[in-house]
């Protein structure tokens, strides 16, 4: 059983508006190229991978505009494991799929797609849930809320049982198989969902929970970007 990863990352980072000088060119990046420490975030991300012993190959999804810059930084940095670059979507949902395309697999091989912007996560913690993966063919890492959950748009609704609520990370991970047959069920009814579980969930699949063990947040604004700084080296 081969395990290939794919790391969409074509956002634009519309929410951080942070300018580096990058390669001598001074343009509004996608927060997934801002370096923390000297060190672009998309390359944090990429060496978790890339040590993570699980993983047999890696592919990557970006905006056109920005693909010459990713292979310049797979040069600079010698990755081996990354395999292909390629030209991602306007949705998240567009960018996976186009690198699901790419990919050689047999149906029981392992999909596990990661955000470009979660670079905390340990090589270990990635083995851990492929591990699970390889055992439950379908898995998203998630945490449990600790906060009490209410639903309702302007007023209160219902007050959710905090037990039975999780918060819903990546990695997500399913078989070739399992997420091939949801990509195409949702593209046939149009379905655009926010992750590949909800993509999965049309073909009424159990999808299990592994529950992430160290610190694994999305660095989604400019203010993330100093907590970052004393995790990332």
């Amino acid at each position: 059983m081969r395990v290939f990863t794919i790391i969409p990352a074509a956002g634009l980072g519309r929410r951080m508006n942070f300018s580096p000088d990058f390669f001598g060119v001074d343009i509004h990046l996608p927060k997934q190229f801002i370096k923390i420490n000297g060190k672009e975030i998309l390359v944090h991300t990429i060496e978790k991978f890339e040590e993570a012993k699980s993983v047999d190959s890696i592919f990557i999804s970006v905006n056109f505009d920005f693909i010459e810059l990713t292979k310049k930084l797979l040069r600079k940095y010698k990755f081996k494991k990354v395999i292909a670059v390629v030209q991602g979507g306007k949705e998240r949902q567009h960018s996976v799929y186009n690198a699901l395309c790419q990919i050689k697999a047999q149906p029981s091989d392992l999909i596990c797609v990661h955000d470009a912007v979660r670079p905390f996560i340990f090589s270990d913690e990635i083995d851990e849930i492929i591990s699970f993966g390889k055992k439950y063919k379908s898995v998203i890492a998630a945490v449990k809320s600790k906060d009490t959950v209410k639903s309702g748009k302007k007023f209160v609704e219902k007050t959710l049982d905090r037990d039975r609520v999780r918060l819903v990370q990546t990695p997500q991970i399913f078989t070739y198989e399992i997420l091939k047959k949801a990509f195409n069920k949702a593209w046939k009814e149009n379905f655009i969902g926010t992750d590949e579980a909800s993509l999965v969930e049309l073909l009424n699949k159990r999808i299990y929970f592994y529950e992430i063990k160290g610190e694994n947040r999305k660095i989604t604004t400019s203010a993330d970007l100093d907590y970052a700084k004393s995790l990332l080296k």
